[in-house]
């Protein structure tokens, strides 16, 4: 995974049962196709933009992306007697003009249309949509559908932006890493 990115962090989202998204067994849809709803999996992918690419795309605000699935499944409690089931994501980019690395964090949720992916930040930091891409190991990351995702620099950073979609910051094509440089939901 690209150096910048590969650095194992904290998830900014812990769940609570107040805010959880959790998916009931059977209810994955094309979210289990992309990661298989087993405890501990996960996926990873990322895309670093090579100088001919942003030559090309000179209002591009993003260098290097990277993005992060898991599956992870809580232990029952009082409000989840059966335990909860969710993935959770994790996104990272590092901005062109300011070498700036920032990220977001949040669940994943299958559209009920069957067609997306619906990746979100909660207390309303917008997200993205994902889905596999034509070709093995592909994903795309569609910004513009969602209008916008709340990224900061780290949990505690107030100066946090949204990232919004732009002429060349749309839609992100993304290849899949290998499967060692893919930390563990709990590395995160």
């Amino acid at each position: 995974m690209m150096p910048r990115l590969a650095a194992a962090c904290a998830l900014c989202v812990f769940a609570c049962p107040g805010l959880a998204q959790p998916i009931e067994p059977g209810e994955e849809r094309q979210i289990a196709e992309l990661l298989p709803p087993e405890p501990g999996t996960r996926i990873c992918f990322a895309r670093d933009y090579d100088e001919a690419h942003l030559k090309a795309h000179p209002h591009q605000q993003v260098q290097s992306i990277g993005f992060r699935l898991a599956y992870f499944s809580h232990d029952p409690d009082e409000y989840y007697p059966k335990g909860q089931r969710n993935y959770y994501f994790d996104l990272r980019t590092v901005m062109r003009d300011s070498g700036r690395e920032i990220s977001a964090g949040g669940e994943c949720v299958p559209s009920p249309d069957g067609t997306n992916i619906s990746c979100g930040v909660d207390c309303d930091g917008g997200g993205v949509l994902i889905r596999r891409a034509a070709g093995r190991g592909k994903l795309l990351v569609d910004l513009e559908a969602t209008g916008r995702i709340r990224m900061s620099e780290g949990c505690d950073d107030e100066a946090g932006i949204d990232l919004e979609p732009g002429v060349d910051d749309k839609i992100f094509l993304l290849s899949e890493v290998p499967a060692g440089s893919c930390p563990p939901y709990e590395d995160w």
